[in-house]
This record gives C-alpha cells, structure tokens and sequence, in this order.
C-alpha cells in the first residue's frame, strides 16, 4: 500500500509540474486606482507599493541633484524644478503650478542637467532648447545669472545648442555641459562665464561623470544617427522636395548607402554600428581629447538567445569609481563595466529579476549610483518599478527596492544609510473628470496630473531586501494555472491553432473611455462626461444640438460584439502609445525626449536640430532589442501588412493634400525592416488635415486589389491608423464645422470599416481589435489612461461587456497567442489574458453601419476638395447582396 501511495503522490506531482502555468498581472480583476496607504493599480494592471516614505511632485523628474550640505534635493523638470528639503521632507515647486512654460524663468525646457555649487546655495539647471545654463538661487529661485553653450571657441561659432546633463570641477570652477544638438561636451569657465572648449562626442550625448581624479570624462551617448535631408534641399525649394514615405528599411544597404526616390537623391544615414552610434567616449581633460571610443552591449546583427539584435543598445547613464565605468544600457537589460585604465569593456552585468521573466526584455536600466566602497551598485528599472541593487564583485542582483511608476535617479546619502530615487509617474494618473471631481492646481491634462515622486528609503537590510524583492515580484506578475483557461478558439495551451486565422488591429487617436461610452449599460462609466455618446447635447460654436448621435458606430459595435470598460492605455501621449501597442516599451531617450519641450531646426548646422524626436514613428534611437510585433511576426514567417502606422516622424509636413501617406519626409529616417516592406504607400497614417472617409475609400481600394481580386491571400495580421478621433481645428470648408465633426467622421469611417470586412470571405476567420494609441485628449472618472477596447468577429462574444483589467500588453497577447507568436518583452508576457472575449459557437452575421448626426458632419463635404464622391448606393446594393439570409437560402 505505501508504495502504491507513493506512486500516487508522484504522479500527481508529476501532473501538477507538467500542467501549463500562465503569468498574469496581480490586478487582474481590479480598476486601476491610487491608493497610497495600501497598493496602487497601474494601467498595466500592475501593483505600485514605494519603499520608504513618498511624497509627490510635478510629473517626469529626469534629473536628480543633492546639496553638499546635504540640506536639498533638487529634480528637474521641463521647464520647472523641484526642491526638496531633506530634513522635513517636504517640497517646493519653481515655478508655482499655473505658470506657463512659456513665461517660466528657467527657460523654454529643461532636460537632464542638474548640479550644486560646491557651497551648497545655489545649483546649476539646464535650460535646455533655450541652449544655456541657469544660475539658481537654493532658497529663493531666483536665476543669477545665465551661461550660454552658444559662441565662438576657437576658429568655429557654435549655435542652436540644446544643453543637457552637466558636471561641476570644483577645483577649477569649470561646468562641463553636454550639448545634444551639436554633439559635444562643452567646457564653461564659472570665474567669466566663458566658454573654455568644445569636444566632440558621440550621437545625442546624455550622461557624463567624471573620474575619481578628475583626469577624465565619460560621456554615454544613445543616438543613432545623424539624420540628413534630402539632397539638395534649401529653404527656396523646400516645398518641392519632400517624399511621401520614409526612405529605407533599418540597417540596409539603401540606409547605409543612400538611394533615389521620386527622382530625388536621398543621403544614407551610414552604419549603425559607427563609433558615433550608442557609444562611450572617454576623453583626457588633460587634453580635450577623445581617447577612447567603447560600443557597450549588445550590437547590431548578433545572435542573443538565438534571436538577431536590431535595436541598438542605448548606454544611457554612467557611474564610475578608481577603475571601472558603469553604464546602463537600457535596452539590453544589462551594465556594461569599462576598464578605463586598459580602455577594454570588461564584462556586462545581466539585471537578473526573475527567470520567468529576464529573457523577455524591458526592465530598460536608467539611472545608477554606485557605493563609496565599490562593491555595490543601485540602479532605476524604468520598465520594473524598482531599484536593483547588483553585487558588483560577483555581478549578481542581490535584490530589488520598489518604488513608483517609472523610476528615473537613485542618489546615496552622505552616510549611505538612506537612498533618494525619482519616478516620472509615480502612483499614476487617477481620475481627471466626472461627476464630483475637484480639478488639482496643476490642471486635469494626463501629464500633469500624473505626478512623479520622490522617495527617502532607509538602506535594507538583507532580510529586508528579500523582503522588497518580493514585494516587486508582488506587484508584478501572480502565477496561474492554465489548465481551465481559455476554449478552442482562444487557447493558451495551443497558441496558433484557432479558427482565427485574420487579425484587423485598428488603432484610433486620444479618446478616453467615459467620453465616449460613459452612458454605456452595465459597464462601469459617467454620464456626465460622455460628450461623444448617443442622445447628447452638443454645444458648438454658439449651436445647440439636441439628441445627436455622434458615435453611433461605436455604440452599436459594442453591443453587438464585446467591448471593455476596464481597458487602459499604457501611454500618456502618441509617442509612448505608438510603441507600446507595437510591442516595444519606450527608452528612457523617448521618456526624456518627449517630456520637454524641443524645436526642430532642419537647415541647423547643428545635427542634433534635425532631430528633435518622434511622434507616431519608432525611430532607430527607439528599438527594442529583439524588436516588436513586426520582427516577432518576422520571425515566424507571419505574413503582415500595415496602414499608416509609423509614418509620422518629428518633422513631417501634413497637408491636405499628402495624401499618399499623410506625410511629407524631408529629414531622413529610417523604418524598421521589418515594417518597410509590409507597409502601404497609399494610404494616409496621421494627418488631421484628411478626413477618415478618404482612408476607408483608399483602405478599400488596396484590400480589393491585393485581396479579393486572388492576387494574394490576406496576411494574418492587418494593422490600421484610423485619427481623425483625435480632433483638430475647426474648419467648416474642409467639412468639419465643430470639434464633434472629427469624432463623428472617426465613427462613420470605422463603422463602414467593418461593414466592408464583415462581407468578405475572410470573415469567417476573421478578428477585429479596435483601440486608441493613447487617451490624452479626455477625460475619464475612474483613470485619465481609461480608454476604449472592442473586440469583433464571428469568434467574439455578442453584447458582452468585459470587466477583466488590459492593456496594450493585453493586446498584444491575444495577437501572438491566436497567432503562435511568443512575448516580446515582459508586458507582454504577463498581461493579462483576456480569453473571456471569445466563444466556440461563431455567429457569421455581418455589421451594418449607421450615420452619425448629420447636423454635426456631413461625410460628402469633405470629399468636395478632392473632387471625389462617396457611393452610398453601391456601399448598400453591397450589403444587400451579402445579407445572412440571403446568403442561407443559397446553402
């Protein structure tokens, strides 16, 4: 009996180790929330729970500066800073909540740039695009006096400077500034104010420190490129020498080499593996020489757990002690150590969290400090919500510190007993609007009531780290069992092997949840904010539009099909949601650039200038390690096709008429491989000046040449840009008399979206994922990243109302999942799954579409400029001829 008992027993063991276990985000049933006492619900579902004691200040604290006195902290912010008084723990913010950042007396932008004078009363502040130094008072903030990077050293006059992040050399009253426009360390001498010298450095430098002698600098470079126009381009013919479309896919030979389009010579932008591209540079202050160039992490083109790089490494921030440098590089998950002595990369240090997890990428390393004995190093995850604390002697994570959303610097105090960290978003947005809702001093706009923090945590002990650790792990991923998740056509335990066989993933612009379904039946919204909805009354223009309808097509999807009211955009704007709905979790170079303000300057001799960063595009700078959702699908050989995504650049002309694409590229950047050759040419990704009635015509067109004429069968995934929900400025002689007019034209293009899918042959294996890149242009009653979900198809549930926490990640899953496409990067990974959408019994019946209030938009008018019209009369004998009954009499 004992030994048939343990039989038993082993084979239960063996049954449980083999059942198929799931990761999930421990806010899985949960609306996101703040809760500072207890445990706060990120728009990832995610937990945040910071260490130690917390107080809250204005949103994205790049950088971080503690007095030698070790009386102040003080972070910087775009346009403002923070101080903060260490002995009361309490903060101040210059300038006060309410004044614009054009009228801040600390410029136009700041940036990273933040360091005390050696007396503790005052500090330096970058001024960012302003391209000079302010001069703070510590108890006043009265700026001083102001430090320009701009003007002559030696035989060349430098201009247009962008001035970032900075050291002081105390014993020769010298600033050492690092300017990223024109890609170079600048000396300034304290005593005149002058400029002592300028080296050059690598592509966008930001981060630099100094050797413990001061004999050298480091200077940790994340640019890519230097990004050239088209050839031949002066500002006289500027308006004729745009092309329609990026240039080239990514490390090409076109990209390397430059190549012709449209009869126009267009530059190549070189190797990404050039020593300028994601780079170290050590440089003799001796001198003013750059001796030595180190390429940290991983490269271009190498083989890293059998999958090929194509991001670049992005070595952001730098620590160093008597012998070794310290860089984090973001993408790789990992420290590169340099021996600066025998100038060789000596090892790197993998962030080691979880093996569950650590394969998958997205960590994203930031900010580092190392300890006065240099045996311990304390890193921001800006990907993890947490410190890590790595073993330097036996390069192992000895644990992790949680703190808010988005870490950014961690600084030691003077006895090393207490760390300071900054989050850029620390416990989230909350709600920003509804019925009861008191707007904060700071304004209801997502980024700015989405405050950072900043934390005083005393130094752990061991126990307590392990403590912390898992609290992190807590707050990140909950293990599941797998074995009653899911049906045949949504399984996680036979990923590829549904019915669906078509993806339509259809990505709209800025609107929240309640402002568009806020009167929704049984799902979780606020009437009072739904201005987008059904029945409203709408005040335009002095007009008053009683019952009108202005997202009908939304409404009707829904009920028919299956919708969220727990949905949440990872993203506070388009250049965070353009990449995490792709897949790829954005830098800390795409967190910082888009947090402050930045102008482009194309015929700048300033290379930086033609840079001033992305919009609706990923850029080389953006990459992921592996890539996103193009190189996954890549990978499987999963055929894709795409409709204006990624094609806005930083400094692309949209005009009415740029129809092609919605954009016109003078500055040459590159597009992701992958994405390049799957990517449509006629049709028009963002563009507020082209209404969403000429995507769907041109949509259609494309859909019926290459797949219902049997040239091609439909790949498996389709993405689409549908924007015009965005909105923009009025203008009655385009067609769009009222603000309402761009959602209404938005609904009316999605509704005759799916009409048109629904009766086609692909069908019957056939989902379509509808979302909004981000929620910047609402607001919500339950979270300011609240934002719209519907799922549809003959594999959907029908009026069914999922209260199941998502996001993009959650997305992205029901994507590789239906397609056999393993996670990307960690998001992905443990999103949650959101199989309760699906049903095993399809319903076939297609969707018929509905006008929204004419009052409000008039479909035809916007067609007027270019000279086209739309059928309604074919768009019906189209559905008459494929209604379900009709179609069953034929069976």
């Amino acid at each position: 009996m004992k030994k048939i008992r343990l039989l038993i027993i082993l084979s239960l063991i063996a049954i449980k180790a083999n059942a198929q276990q799931i990761l999930e985000v421990p806010g899985l049933d949960e609306f996101a929330k703040i809760d500072t006492n207890g445990h706060s619900v990120l728009p990832s579902g995610r937990y945040v729970t910071p260490a130690g004691k917390t107080i809250r200040i204005t949103d994205d604290p790049f950088g971080l500066s503690i007095s030698p006195d070790k009386k102040w902290a003080v972070t910087v912010h775009n346009a403002a800073f923070t101080r903060v008084d260490l002995q009361t723990n309490t903060s101040k913010r210059f300038p006060p909540y309410g004044t614009p950042d054009k009228i801040s007396p600390y410029g136009k932008s700041s940036f990273l740039g933040i360091v005390f004078a050696a007396d503790s009363k005052s500090f330096f502040l970058s001024g960012g695009d302003a391209g000079n130094v302010y001069q703070v008072d510590i108890v006043t903030g009265a700026v001083m006096r102001t430090l320009s990077l701009d003007g002559p050293i030696g035989e060349k006059i430098y201009k247009d400077s962008f001035a970032s992040d900075m050291v002081l050399m105390p014993e020769t009253n010298e600033l050492l500034v690092l300017d990223q426009a024109n890609y170079r360390m600048v000396r300034i001498d304290l005593g005149t104010g002058g400029l002592k010298s300028s080296t050059g450095t690598g592509r966008l430098p930001f981060g630099i420190t100094l050797s413990p002698d001061h004999q050298s600098a480091f200077v940790a470079n994340v640019g890519m490129y230097a990004y050239p126009l088209v050839e031949g381009t002066t500002p006289e013919n500027l308006k004729t020498q745009y092309i329609p479309y990026h240039p080239y896919g990514n490390d090409t030979k076109e990209s390397k080499e430059g190549t012709v389009i449209e009869g126009k010579k267009i530059p190549g932008v070189g190797d990404p593996r050039a020593d300028e591209a994601m780079s170290v540079f050590q440089i003799d202050l001796k001198t003013n020489k750059t001796v030595k160039v180190y390429k940290p992490g991983f490269q271009l083109g190498e083989m890293v757990e059998e999958m090929e790089v194509v991001g670049g490494s992005s070595p952001n921030s730098v620590a160093v002690g008597s012998q070794y440098v310290y860089v984090s590089n973001a993408t790789n998950d990992n420290i590169a150590v340099i021996d600066y002595k025998t100038k060789q990369i000596k090892t790197h240090i993998p962030i080691q969290f979880s093996s569950l997890l650590d394969k998958r990428r997205g960590y994203l390393p930031f900010g580092l400090t190392l300890s006065k004995d240099e045996k311990t190093l304390y890193v921001t995850l800006l990907g993890l919500n947490a410190v890590a604390v790595i073993d330097v002697a036996s390069k192992k994570t000895s644990g992790f510190i949680p703190t808010g959303w988005g870490p950014t610097r961690v600084k030691l105090s003077e006895d090393e007993k207490t760390l300071y960290v900054t989050s850029c978003r620390g416990y989230g947005a909350g709600p920003n609007g509804g019925a009861g809702y008191k707007a904060p001093k700071q304004g209801t706009y997502i980024g700015d009531v989405q405050l950072g923090t900043f934390q005083t945590i005393p130094m752990p002990s061991s126990a307590e780290l392990a403590s912390l650790t898992q609290r992190v792990k807590n707050n990140t991923f909950v293990v599941k069992d797998a074995a009653n998740r899911g049906n045949k056509t949504f399984s996680l335990a036979k990923p590829g092997q549904s019915p669906i066989k078509h993806i339509v993933y259809i990505t709209k612009e800025n609107r929240t949840y309640d402002e568009v379904f806020g009167q929704f039946k049984g799902a979780k919204g606020d009437t009072t904010i739904a201005r987008y909805g059904l029945n409203r009354t709408v005040y335009e223009k002095g007009k008053t539009f009683r019952n009108a309808d202005v997202s009908p097509n939304h409404h009707q999807i829904a009920k028919a099909f299956s919708m969220s009211d727990n949905f949440y955009c990872d993203s506070d704007a388009s250049i965070h949601g353009h990449h995490w709905m792709m897949g790829v979790i954005p830098n800390e170079w795409v967190e910082t650039n888009s947090s402050v303000s930045k102008t482009a300057k194309i015929f700048s001799e300033a290379p930086g200038r033609r840079f001033p960063g992305s919009t609706g595009s990923m850029d080389p700078e953006d990459y992921a390690e592996i890539g996103g959702i193009w190189e996954a699908l890549e990978r499987k050989n999963i055929p894709f096709y795409n409709f204006g995504e990624a094609n806005e650049t930083g400094h692309v002309r949209e005009d009415w008429s740029d129809t092609l694409t919605g954009a016109g590229h003078i500055v040459m950047v590159p597009m992701q491989k992958a994405l390049y050759k799957n990517t449509s040419h006629n049709y028009a990704g963002f563009n507020m000046s082209i209404p969403d009635q000429f995507r769907v015509q041109q949509f259609e067109t494309e859909f019926t040449e290459k797949w219902l004429s049997g040239k091609e069968k439909m790949p498996a995934l389709v993405t689409i840009q549908l924007p015009n929900d965005h909105g923009a400025d009025v203008d009655s002689a385009a067609g769009f008399p009222y603000r309402s007019s761009f959602m209404a034209d938005n609904d009316l293009a999605l509704g005759r979206m799916l009409q048109f899918l629904s009766h086609t042959p692909y069908w019957k294996d056939m989902l379509v994922i509808v979302t909004e890149d981000d929620p910047q242009g609402g607001v919500d009653h339950i979270d300011a990243h609240r934002s719209i979900l519907m799922m549809a198809g003959p594999y959907v549930k029908r009026d069914y109302v999922s209260h199941r926490h998502a996001n993009f990640g959650s997305i992205l899953r029901v994507i590789y999942t239906l397609l056999g496409v393993p996670a990307v990067n960690h998001y992905d990974q443990t999103a949650s799954v959101l199989d309760d959408f699906f049903t095993d019994t399809p319903n076939f019946k297609p969707y018929q579409f509905s006008f929204p209030d004419k009052r409000i938009f008039d479909a035809d008018k916007t067609m007027i400029r270019y000279n086209r019209t739309i059928d309604w009369r074919k768009i019906k004998k189209t559905v008459e001829m494929d209604d379900e009954e009709d179609q069953r009499k034929n069976h």
